[in-house]
């Protein structure tokens, strides 16, 4: 079903310290096709969460058909950066959102829209793949931590994340922006669009509109796979309290982490007499998460971008390095 062609979109990016690879989500912009869909007037906005300006030489020299903007946004903050863009993208019809580690497929947008259209979607997402550097250990792509599970196109869903969605720009009018209170824990993109669900936004899923992630061998560890299973609890169980913070819920949740916990660490032991890496590691994933939502449970927010997590990072190196010496032995 085409479009107008007088349809405003922004591709809103927020950035901090990655030169290489916002240059090569930049490139990736730059070779958006439409098909499905007349093209839409597009401007591009990158906000550098840097104050010493990093970016600002990438974006003035990557070539796109479209207007960038670069603007710098030095409250530190994943939420400051993506209100940020809101306020620069001004009247505008979709916003697009696309983390600064990812490449967009040459039909991401195309899709994105048509999805919009032929469901009346308020929110589109889509699947972000993983893109291995050369030097990923075979085991975790064997693993597939980073896979995504296939959903059939006009799925609705009851959130999302903001690496791969667009939004209507009527669905600010009615839902808060990013809450500053998940700036430096993540999760502020599950908690919006939460209340966007809860406002009666219909939020769809769009297979066919993929983006890439570069998955480094620094994510490609035990300790980081620990590390973002436990911020995933953490961040969810605050964004579930934000909109229901009855006792009963408290009590569900609580049940809910235990179970994870429990039922994590008897299979990693299941799985470590059979020597298998990857289901122990997913074993222990799984009792992290838990973890990170009894400490949410408890008032314990965990801040990964404050100081990069570093004293809960050394707590799962340290059962890193437990499993990769069972692996070994």
């Amino acid at each position: 079903m085409p479009r107008p062609s007088n349809i405003r979109l922004a591709v809103c990016i927020a950035t901090f310290r990655r030169q290489k690879l916002l240059r090569e989500l930049l490139v990736g912009i730059a070779q958006l096709t439409f098909r499905k869909v007349r093209a839409p007037d597009i401007e591009v906005i990158v906000v550098d969460n840097d104050e010493l300006k990093s970016a600002e030489e990438v974006c003035r020299k990557v070539s796109v058909p479209w207007p960038i903007k670069y603007v710098v946004e030095p409250r530190r903050g994943i939420s400051q950066a993506r209100n940020r863009a809101l306020a620069e993208a001004g009247s505008v019809d979709f916003l697009a959102f696309i983390d600064d580690d990812e490449v967009p497929s040459t039909q991401w947008l195309d899709e994105l829209l048509w999805a919009q259209a032929e469901f009346t979607a308020d929110v589109v997402s889509g699947p972000v793949l993983p893109r291995y550097e050369s030097d990923v250990a075979d085991w975790v792509k064997r693993g597939g931590f980073f896979d995504q599970r296939v959903r059939t196109t006009g799925t609705t869903r009851r959130a999302c994340a903001a690496n791969n969605v667009m939004v209507g720009a009527h669905v600010f009018k009615r839902v808060q922006k990013f809450d500053d209170s998940f700036a430096l824990s993540g999760a502020e993109d599950t908690d919006f669009f939460l209340r966007v669900w809860q406002a009666g936004h219909k939020i769809v899923w769009s297979q066919e509109a993929i983006v890439s992630e570069a998955v480094s061998a620094e994510r490609g560890t035990i300790a980081w796979l620990l590390r973002r299973e436990y911020q995933t609890g953490n961040g969810w169980v605050f964004c579930e309290t934000a909109v229901d913070n009855r006792p009963r819920g408290w009590v569900v949740r609580f049940c809910r982490a235990c179970g994870h916990v429990a039922i994590g660490s008897a299979s990693a032991i299941w799985w470590s007499v059979q020597l298998d890496r990857g289901a122990v590691v997913r074993s222990l994933q799984r009792v992290s998460l838990g973890g990170g939502m009894l400490a949410a449970l408890a008032g314990h927010r965990f801040l990964a971008y404050k100081s990069t997590g570093k004293n809960e990072a050394r707590q799962f190196a340290r059962v890193a390095s437990r499993v990769d010496e069972t692996s070994a032995s």
